[in-house]
């Protein structure tokens, strides 16, 4: 099978089976839909396993950000300038 020949992954990124490779028709069939929503999204994420994967990768960089709060407003001028 040639790369992307299975309507997976694209010219990029090799032909996915099986679990996490998503259903492209449903995929399709939900960013149509998503255009009735307001406001629209930035993002958009199909599938339950991806959803939950982003979530996890954005709660750990919220976390490190918070472990930055001290050091980064020492960068604020002070009040009154």
């Amino acid at each position: 099978m040639a790369r992307g020949e299975s309507g997976h992954g694209g010219p990029h990124l090799p032909p996915v089976e099986g679990p996490g490779g998503g259903r492209p028709a449903k995929m399709a069939a939900c960013m149509i839909e998503s255009v009735a929503i307001e406001p629209a999204p930035l993002r958009q994420v199909y599938g339950s396993q991806a959803l939950a994967a982003t979530i996890e990768r954005l709660e750990k960089r919220v976390a490190d950000y918070h472990t930055q709060t001290a050091l980064t407003a020492s960068a604020d001028y002070p009040a009154g300038e």
